[in-house]
């Protein structure tokens, strides 16, 4: 079976990783979820259940991975978006952003 290397939903986009970047400290999960990003409009966020994902921020950049446990895919939620099933690996987990010409580039609004 074939991984895919990126996974996207709404303006969250996961990319596969090799490694963690040194600093990189685990995220306590929330009422069973790790929250990968909070929408500013609705508040909704992209959610993945705790008891096979682990979330990590690294400390002098702030980028976020998380690494994906078990035997096939764990499903990445929003209220907004159809779930995506992501599979077991390590994800650097990135906002997308809008490009738009001549204005400074500005986080996707989920």
């Amino acid at each position: 079976m074939h991984r895919a290397t990126q996974y996207r939903q709404g303006d969250v986009l996961l990319v596969a990783a090799t490694d963690l970047l040194p600093g990189s400290r685990p995220v306590e999960p929330t009422d069973g979820r790790v929250i990968l990003a909070r929408g500013e409009v609705t508040g909704h966020a992209h959610i993945m259940a705790a008891e096979r994902v682990r979330y990590f921020r690294e400390d002098e950049t702030g980028r976020g991975f998380i690494q994906v446990h078990g035997p096939g895919p764990v499903a990445l939620r929003h209220e907004e978006h159809a779930p995506v099933n992501v599979e077991p690996g390590l994800y650097e987990v990135r906002r997308q952003r809008e490009y738009r010409p001549r204005v400074q580039a500005a986080l996707v609004a989920d």
